[in-house]
């Protein structure tokens, strides 16, 4: 029961930014192929399979939704035979693990967790269409609460994110974070982040911040504290979120 309960704990958070994402008709309407990486439960997969438009009548969108874990037997078995659109794949999800093109992949609580978050995320731009989106939700290891430094550290948690180095890495693995979405919440853990697949081939790690600035892989916000200081500096920048409002991140 313990680990349901979590589960609908985590779907909870998951709705968050789903329910958001919900708001962009347009968007939605032009996607076909899913990956949730780290399924979990599925339950989060579930309301991808289960998503109905918003037009009067509600039309489903049957969407095709790959369900990726190393352990595929915690997908809530309901969940499979209410939604025969959700494809379990038992893989990790750090390599090629998907049979089609993604337009969109789906990370929530899972991406920190990888050895070599560089490579995975070259990866996954690899698995998604051009133009699909990336969707990330990443607990931090380090982080502030009322002006109160917070520290922890869970197990198979190697590297701690913040928005600059998240940003980085994005860029260099073929992800446009000049036309993107960023967030954290204050006083929470979590950073999030929407951006979409390039067609740039994954740079290497010896790249500069220089040379994303002149690809265009990079805000605007971030050219300019890279043209001051030679390198990017978090109180530069400004960034949006899904919900449309604008974000200093101080942490």
């Amino acid at each position: 029961m313990a680990l349901f309960r979590n589960a609908h704990h985590s779907h909870e958070h998951s709705l968050e930014v789903l329910n958001l994402i919900y708001g962009y008709d347009s968007f939605l309407d032009n996607l076909g192929v899913i990956a949730d990486m780290g399924c979990g439960a599925g339950l989060d997969a579930a309301w991808w399979a289960g998503l109905y438009t918003r037009d009067d009548p509600p039309e489903p969108r049957n969407y095709k939704v790959y369900a990726v874990d190393q352990n595929i037997r915690q997908i809530d078995p309901e969940v499979l035979r209410e939604f025969p659109n959700i494809i379990p794949i038992e893989a990790d999800f750090t390599k090629r693990c998907i049979p089609l093109n993604a337009d969109l992949i789906w990370s929530h609580d899972s991406f920190h967790l990888v050895a070599d978050p560089l490579s995975c995320l070259a990866t996954w731009r690899g698995m998604l269409n051009t133009d699909g989106m990336l969707v990330l939700s990443i607990p931090q290891t380090t982080y502030v609460v009322d002006n109160r430094l917070i520290i922890a550290n869970h197990n198979y948690q190697f590297h701690n994110f913040n928005v600059l180095n998240l940003i980085y890495m994005l860029a260099l693995s073929g992800f446009d974070c000049r036309d993107a979405y960023f967030y954290r919440k204050v006083n929470s853990p979590w950073l999030y982040a929407a951006c979409y697949a390039t067609a740039q081939t994954p740079l290497p790690p010896t790249t500069t911040w220089h040379e994303l600035v002149e690809l265009g892989l990079v805000h605007e916000r971030i050219a300019l504290s890279v043209e001051k200081y030679g390198h990017a500096r978090i109180e530069d920048l400004i960034v949006t979120w899904l919900d449309k409002d604008f974000y200093q991140i101080s942490s």
